[in-house]
């Protein structure tokens, strides 16, 4: 009848059960390796985060005393210095990340590290300004190998660009003002604000080889106006230096040229001109 089993069928029984207890066996034994895991990865992490609150504070010291914000250091070496902390600092956040999830994933109270929180903080705002100064000085350096024939091209681009730098350096936070990159950048840009509109009318169709000459001797300088004459020439000059003499040569650059155009035109003019001579008659 339909309660009754076949000697098959209660077999498969007798194995399925087998089966079963061996499987709630494992089960157990896995879940007490897990256990033992969980609690060794827990253990790991509690001595991790003490390393990581240990290692922190020993950053913050070094940074303190070893990082870009120390006083009188040349720029250069404070953007040095700070590539290099910037570089360890990621190190360090990448532990705070990790361990941080750990602890969230063992409910375990949240680990503060202040010292790194202050170091990330202080990383941030000194790379506003090394940040400026650098593309300052990479911007200067391409500029330089402009040849002077493409230096009219491209005035309003380089233009524009100063102009932005300049917003940047206002807008820099006070407390950023302390450092000498920044009074270096400061300069740097405000001269070369100064040098734009002095190389746009140097050049100029108005500068002849004479001009040029006296740009030599203003400048104590010997350059060739050729194929090869770049931006980075010029800009070795200081020109600053020499600004009001360079307005008087390219202001009188200028009146000269209308001048000889006006002459020019004169000339135009009557060489159509046509006179006619009759024999006086009293």
């Amino acid at each position: 009848d339909g309660g009754s089993f076949t000697q098959d069928e209660i077999d498969k029984r007798t194995i399925l059960r087998s089966k079963w207890k061996e499987l709630i066996v494992l089960a157990g034994q896995r879940a007490d390796e897990l256990s033992k895991t969980q609690a060794g990865f827990k253990k790991n992490l509690m001595k991790d985060v003490k390393n990581l609150s240990v290692d922190t504070a020993n950053f913050r010291k070094d940074f303190q005393a070893n990082g870009p914000s120390v006083k009188g250091i040349p720029p250069q070496v404070a953007v040095e210095r700070l590539n290099m902390y910037k570089e360890k600092l990621k190190l360090h956040e990448r532990k705070y990340k990790l361990y941080t999830e750990g602890e969230e994933l063992f409910a375990l109270p949240k680990t503060d590290y202040p010292e790194l929180m202050q170091t990330s903080k202080e990383v941030r705002l000194l790379d506003q300004l090394f940040g400026l100064y650098t593309d300052v000085l990479f911007t200067f350096e391409e500029w330089k190998q402009i040849p002077w024939t493409q230096v009219t091209s491209q005035m309003e681009e380089m233009t524009e660009k100063m102009d932005n730098f300049a917003l940047r350096c206002k807008k820099m936070p006070s407390r950023l003002r302390e450092y000498e990159a920044f009074d270096k950048l400061n300069q740097q840009i405000g001269d070369f604000q100064t040098v734009l509109p002095l190389l746009q009318e140097l050049s100029k169709a108005s500068i002849m080889p004479r001009h040029w000459d006296a740009v030599r001797e203003i400048t104590n300088t010997d350059f060739e106006i050729d194929a090869e004459f770049k931006l980075e020439t010029l800009l070795d000059m200081d020109l600053v230096r020499y600004q009001e003499d360079l307005e008087e040569i390219t202001d009188g650059a200028d009146k000269q040229l209308k001048i000889r155009e006006g002459l020019d035109e004169i000339t135009s003019v009557w060489t159509t001109k046509e006179f006619v001579f009759k024999p006086w008659k009293e």
